[in-house]
C-alpha cells in the first residue's frame, strides 16, 4: 500500500498540485487494476508472486540536466512498483536518497537490496537493486555479484560492463533466486566488437545460471535489461540456448514499443506448475500524456528549449516533441516495466504426494515419539469405549481389512491461480515462415510507419 500523506503537506504540494497528482494517481491505479493486457494481475497473499523488472533511466543523477525528477514522479514510480511483490531495478545511481524516498512512499513493509556502484566507463557508476515487500517475500540471506572466472573473461580480459546481481528469496513454498543484469549495449552492427561483447555477456550469464539451477535444483529467474533488439536476434538466442524459459508472448519494453530490450526468463524445478501470466505495463497511457503538455510547459528545463524573450517557445511543435519524447523519459523512464506471474502455492501437491492410490482402510496408528516413548504419558489415556462397542469396532475394522475397503479419494480445493508448467518457447516452422513473410513483404514496415504517424498526430493535438 502506497502512503500519500505528503500530498497534504502544503510545503511540498499546493492544493492545485495535490489535486493534479491525485487525479493522475487515481488514473494510474485504475490502469494497473484494469484487465490484461493493459493492467497487472492483483497481488495475492499465497497463490502467486508477481516479479517485475524496470530500467529506471539514470535514477536519479540528472547529469544530462533534464530533471531532477519531480516529487510527483516518485509517487508514480512507487505506485507502479507496488503492483509487484518484488522488482529488479537497473540504472540506480550512486546517490541512494531518491530510492529511499520511493521506499518511504511505499511504506514500512518494503525494503531494498542494492549493489555497490560499477566503476569504469561502461559501468557509469550504476547500481542494481531489488525492491521487495517484506510481508510477502523473505530475503534468504544470500546475495552476491557474479564475476567472470579467468577462463571466461571477455576479449582484452574484460569483466561484465555492469556486474550481474543475484539475490535469493522465498515467498510461501516458493524458493527462488533472482539474477538481474544490465548488459553492455555497444553497437547494433553484428560485425562490431561491441555487439559481440553483448552476445558474450548474455551467453555467459545464462549458461552460468542454468548450471547453478541444475546443480542446486533451485528456481532461477534471470531478468533485467539485456539490450535485445528483437526476438529473432542473436542476443535472444544467446539467452534461450541455455534452456531458460520465456513467456509464450514477448513484449517490446521501450516506450516507443519497438525494441525487446528487457526480458524475464526462468528455469524452474522439474514438474512444478509455475507460469501464470506475463506482460508489460505502459504507463504512458496515463502519465505525462501529450495533452498534459500545457500543464508541464512552465517547468520544462530552459537549457533544452528554444525560447523567445518572453519565455514562450519559438516552435510550439518542437517544444511539445521535447516534452513527449525526451523530458518525460527522465521523469519516468524510456523503458516500460516488465512483469511475470508465477505460482507459489504447492500445498495440495505436497499433501497429494503422501496419498497412496487404492490405499486400504486401516484404524488409526498408536502414536509414539521419536525415541519410541508412548505419547499417552503426556496426553493421558485414550477414552475407552464400552466393552460391547469396543468389540463391535474391532469386528468392523477386521471386516474392512478382510474386504479390502479402500479409502475415499480426497477432495482437492480449486486453485486460485492456474497456469502451465512450461510455456511453449519453440518456434515452429509455420510460425517462422509467417514472420519471414510478414517482414519480407513490407507489412512490418507499413505498420511501423502507421504507428509513427499516429504518434506524430497525437503529439500535435
Amino acid at each position: 500500500m502506497v502512503f500519500y500523506r505528503d500530498l497534504r503537506n502544503r510545503r511540498l504540494f499546493s492544493e492545485p498540485e495535490a489535486d493534479w497528482v491525485s487525479r493522475r494517481l487515481l488514473d494510474l491505479r485504475a490502469q494497473i487494476r484494469s484487465p490484461l493486457p493493459d493492467g497487472v494481475p492483483r497481488r495475492t497473499r499465497e497463490s502467486s508472486i508477481l516479479i517485475g523488472t524496470w530500467n529506471l533511466r539514470d535514477f536519479d543523477n540528472n547529469k544530462y540536466r533534464h530533471g531532477p525528477r519531480r516529487r510527483e514522479s516518485l509517487f508514480y514510480i512507487a505506485e507502479i512498483i507496488s503492483a509487484f511483490d518484488v522488482c529488479a531495478l537497473q540504472e540506480i545511481n550512486e546517490d541512494l536518497d531518491p530510492l529511499r524516498d520511493v521506499l518511504r512512499i511505499l511504506g514500512p513493509d518494503w525494503d531494498f537490496i542494492a549493489t555497490d556502484v560499477t566503476v569504469g566507463a561502461s559501468g557509469n557508476r550504476e547500481r542494481m537493486a531489488f525492491v521487495y515487500d517484506k510481508s510477502k517475500v523473505r530475503f534468504r540471506n544470500i546475495a552476491g555479484e557474479i564475476v567472470l572466472p579467468k577462463h571466461a573473461l571477455l576479449p582484452d580480459e574484460e569483466q561484465f560492463a555492469r556486474t550481474p546481481f543475484m539475490v535469493s528469496f522465498q515467498a510461501g513454498w516458493f524458493k527462488f533466486s533472482l539474477c538481474t543484469v544490465h548488459i553492455y549495449f555497444g553497437s547494433n552492427s553484428k560485425d562490431s566488437e561491441g555487439y559481440q561483447r553483448r552476445v558474450n555477456e548474455i551467453e555467459y550469464i545464462a549458461e552460468e545460471m542454468a548450471k547453478r539451477a541444475d546443480r542446486e535444483d533451485e528456481n532461477y529467474v534471470l531478468l533485467g535489461d539485456f539490450n535485445i533488439k528483437n526476438t529473432m536476434d542473436e542476443t535472444m538466442k544467446a539467452l534461450t540456448r541455455a534452456g531458460f524459459i520465456l513467456p509464450p508472448e514477448l513484449f517490446p519494453s521501450n516506450v516507443l514499443g519497438t525494441k525487446y530490450y528487457d526480458q524475464i526468463a526462468f528455469r524452474t524445478r522439474k514438474d512444478k506448475v509455475t507460469f501464470l501470466s506475463a506482460g508489460v505495463f505502459n504507463f504512458t497511457k496515463t502519465l505525462f500524456k501529450p495533452e498534459h503538455y500545457s500543464h508541464y510547459a512552465p517547468v520544462l528545463p530552459e537549457r533544452h528549449r528554444d525560447l523567445k524573450h518572453d519565455g514562450t517557445p519559438k516552435d510550439a511543435g518542437k517544444d511539445k516533441d521535447y516534452y513527449c519524447s525526451r523530458w518525460m523519459t527522465w521523469q519516468m523512464s524510456d523503458h516500460l516495466p516488465l512483469w511475470v506471474e508465477l505460482a507459489i502455492d504447492f500445498s495440495d501437491e505436497h499433501l497429494l504426494h503422501n496419498v497412496q492410490e487404492g490405499a486400504l482402510e486401516k484404524p488409526a496408528q498408536f502414536e509414539y515419539g521419536e525415541k519410541g516413548e508412548d505419547l499417552t504419558l503426556y496426553h493421558g489415556e485414550a477414552p475407552r469405549l464400552p466393552e460391547e462397542e469396543e468389540e463391535k469396532a474391532a469386528e468392523e475394522a477386521e471386516e474392512a481389512k478382510s474386504k479390502g475397503k479402500k479409502r475415499k479419494k480426497p477432495k482437492v480445493a480449486e486453485k486460485e491461480k492456474v497456469g502451465t508448467a512450461r510455456p511453449n518457447t519453440r518456434l515452429t516452422f509455420g510460425e517462422a515462415w509467417k514472420i519471414f513473410w510478414f517482414v519480407a513483404t513490407g507489412k512490418a514496415d507499413e505498420i511501423r510507419k502507421l504507428r509513427e504517424e499516429a504518434e506524430r498526430k497525437a503529439k500535435k493535438k
